[in-house]
């Protein structure tokens, strides 16, 4: 996700986050992951279940000292990046 432009900068940071909603199949899920990066406007993260851009998903965000909010928040995938063998590169905005 290197070279985008964009208005937010995106601190590199891990944090344990759960992930829940509908995969390609329509079937529901739940998956734990962490994060690769956050920023005021959204995250990504790694996920190994195949989903769509324009999916809405549930995010627990675990604690860690970069980040405020601690909880559950919906989030719209917005972009997903397949390139690495067998998961999916997702970046989500923050409803």
């Amino acid at each position: 996700m290197r070279g985008e432009k964009r208005r937010d900068f995106r601190e590199p940071e891990k944090v344990k986050v759960t992930v829940k909603g509908t995969n390609s199949n329509g079937m529901s899920f739940e998956e734990q992951t962490q994060t690769v990066d956050l920023s005021a406007a959204g995250l990504s993260f790694y996920l190994d279940t195949p989903i769509f851009i324009r999916t809405f998903l549930s995010v627990e965000i675990g604690s860690n000292s970069l980040v405020a909010y601690i909880g559950k928040i919906q989030v719209l995938v917005v972009r997903i990046d397949t390139s690495s063998r067998g998961k999916q590169l997702v970046a989500a905005q923050f409803l």
